[in-house]
């Protein structure tokens, strides 16, 4: 099955619907021929039964239809229907995979519905994605964004490498590009937030030519704007990820259980490509390529998908208000939410938006006085959550939005008050989700990708950073003095277990001193304001001027799966506690906060701290020891 518009040529297979050559601007086809037809450009998701091992299933299409086609547009649909006779052989989803090319576009659109009935067997679905392998003899620059471009290795490359601690990350021992010698090559390193990733992709010099992945819209994508996940990477892969556990585990809820039914579209997204003449930068390919993202971004929602299931714009809803702090011990009357988060996601609890894959969700950032507006929302019920720059916790407005279409929901004024129990004695870091603020150390020099040099906002990327914490503290951890220390310099980045040899490995505990007066039993409960920015395979335990306790005064518990330090993220999800503190805990004078990581099997075990605050009693007058 052929679709041409004279600019680009797309070839699918039929019934499967996988997509087997791209045509365009001189090259027979911009996918790679030595790749077996199904393995070019394709949808696939990650299943398995519940207790059984994972699986992947292509989404091979088994009926080929011809949605529409006139002389300004052709839709295609591949089905699949899934039946209890089917068994475990296939997922158990109804797929119905479309293709949209219209006249003048450089490109093809690809959207899906995936589709659960009542009754269904339980399944977990960890990732949903499209795939498109590229010409390795052509497209060897990569784009994910203004400062990550670069030449890369080939498949040939990794597989003459040194293997590192895991299966992504390789040494460049013997690059056909001598350049790349002694570099780390992991696709992680290319991960990217929802909300910045709009278009990525590959370009070829001979001839100048560009193949992009555009995404206008975060709402089919799970786990709300600061998921992170994969984008391109050596193959030449370039990928459109809709679900997966990356930087999340499995906290991110990709069970299907009891037979509910579900319901979904993902997409559609913009397979872009774009050409120059062979006088021109082929870099300039990427300004073009975000040009033409801005156009898509702007048409969102789109007008011209065929499925009853997409709905335009008049078949959707607004949503508009003012979000203000409310802290009295920050200023007497409410603060403007400074260019807070605003979201709409399926009801849960405080935060479960984070957590979330299975329906939409509808983010903005708000203006500088709060104002956030809202638009195109599907018509559905959702809860309101944000967040807020600078303010710790998660901010979620309790009552039920029902968006129907055309609906144009005014809230007025909404007034988070942040969790807090008294005035603030002391913090460490900024209140931000992530663990930028902290010391990121330089990785080794034999193990460097020469990309993030000298970029101090990708610093975090570098392979290896878990390790430096044992050279950097080799037989005492870390110890941080309220007043003297400088949480840039003297807080490493993740607290992760000591290197001790033949692979073993050590609990650590960090220690906060601080000196506070005046406190009596009478005084009241103080508070630890604890915010995580990532936890793998981790237990934090809390004590009070007593390392020793058989029993911590506050733990976690066994927490978190977003493998995030070994993934090279600067956070996962997003955990906070509140934790009382009995005055007969402190004393007068110097005091110590211990902070033990105790799981230590595993290297890339360990949390990232947001942000910590210890609070005085409420109303107390006391003052900030900072």
């Amino acid at each position: 099955m052929v679709m041409d518009n004279g600019l680009v040529q797309v070839t699918l297979s039929s019934p499967g619907g996988d997509i087997t050559g791209i045509q365009y601007n001189g090259i027979h086809n911009v996918l790679e021929t030595k790749n077996r037809e199904g393995n070019r450009g394709y949808w696939d998701v990650v299943w398995n039964v519940p207790g059984n091992h994972i699986a992947y299933d292509r989404l091979k299409g088994t009926d080929f239809n011809v949605i529409m086609e006139d002389e300004d547009q052709v839709e295609l649909s591949f089905k699949k229907t899934w039946n209890f006779t089917n068994g475990n052989s296939s997922a158990p989803l109804n797929v119905d995979k479309r293709y949209i090319m219209r006249r003048g576009s450089s490109g093809v659109y690809l959207y899906a519905i995936l589709e659960r009935l009542e009754g269904w067997p339980d399944m977990d679905m960890d990732q949903i994605r499209i795939v498109f392998k590229l010409q390795n003899d052509k497209f060897h620059f990569m784009a994910i964004s203004d400062d990550r471009q670069r030449i890369m290795p080939t498949p040939r490359d990794r597989l003459d490498a040194q293997r590192l601690a895991y299966p992504e990350a390789v040494l460049l021992t013997n690059p056909a590009n001598t350049l790349l010698r002694g570099e780390v090559d992991d696709k992680y390193q290319y991960s990217c937030e929802n909300k910045d990733n709009r278009v990525h992709g590959w370009i070829s010099e001979n001839p100048p030519v560009g193949f992009w992945m555009i995404t206008p819209s975060d709402e089919f994508r799970a786990g709300g704007p600061l998921k992170q996940d994969l984008t391109s990477h050596v193959g030449p892969t370039t990928l459109s990820m809709f679900t997966s556990t990356h930087y999340s585990g499995k906290d991110l809820n990709t069970k299907y259980r009891n037979g509910k039914p579900w319901k979904k579209v993902l997409g559609p997204v913009f397979v872009y490509l774009n050409s120059i003449s062979s006088l021109e930068d082929p870099t300039t390919l990427w300004e073009d390529a975000k040009d033409q993202m801005s156009i898509e971004v702007n048409s969102w929602p789109y007008d011209f998908p065929q499925s009853e299931d997409f709905p335009s714009s008049n078949r959707r809803g607004n949503v508009s208000g003012q979000l203000l702090v409310g802290d009295k011990y920050i200023s007497d009357s409410p603060m403007w939410a400074s260019y807070a988060y605003v979201g709409l996601a399926a009801p849960g609890g405080v935060g479960s938006w984070q957590r979330e894959a299975k329906g939409y969700q509808f983010w903005v950032q708000a203006d500088e006085e709060g104002h956030f507006l809202i638009e195109n929302i599907r018509a559905g019920h959702y809860n309101l959550y944000a967040w807020v720059p600078g303010i710790v916790g998660d901010c979620r407005y309790d009552v039920i939005i029902y968006i129907q279409p055309g609906s144009d929901v005014k809230l007025g004024v909404l007034v988070y008050e942040p969790p807090r129990n008294g005035p603030t004695l002391w913090e460490i870091g900024i209140p931000d989700r992530t663990a930028a603020e902290f010391f990121v150390p330089d990785t080794y020099p034999t193990l460097v990708n020469k990309l993030f040099i000298n970029q101090s906002t990708h610093r975090f990327r570098q392979y290896g950073l878990w390790e430096r914490y044992s050279d950097l503290y080799p037989k005492h951890d870390l110890t941080y003095t309220i007043g003297i220390s400088n949480y840039h310099q003297d807080w490493f980045f993740a607290q992760v277990p000591r290197k001790m040899g033949n692979h073993t490995y050590q609990a650590t505990t960090w220690q906060i001193k601080f000196e506070i007066e005046n406190v009596t039993p009478s005084t009241g409960n103080y508070t630890l304001q604890l915010a995580l920015a990532s936890a793998s395979a981790s237990e934090l335990q809390v004590r009070f001027n007593d390392r020793r306790a058989n029993r911590p005064h506050f733990t976690t518990r066994l927490i978190g799966r977003d493998n995030a330090i070994a993934r090279h993220g600067i956070y996962g999800l997003y955990w906070f506690y509140s934790i009382n503190v009995p005055s007969h805990l402190l004393r007068n004078g110097n005091n110590t906060v211990y902070l033990t990581q105790s799981r230590s099997k595993s290297p890339f075990g360990g949390i990232m701290y947001d942000y910590i605050r210890l609070e005085g009693p409420p109303d107390t007058g006391l003052i900030s020891l900072q």
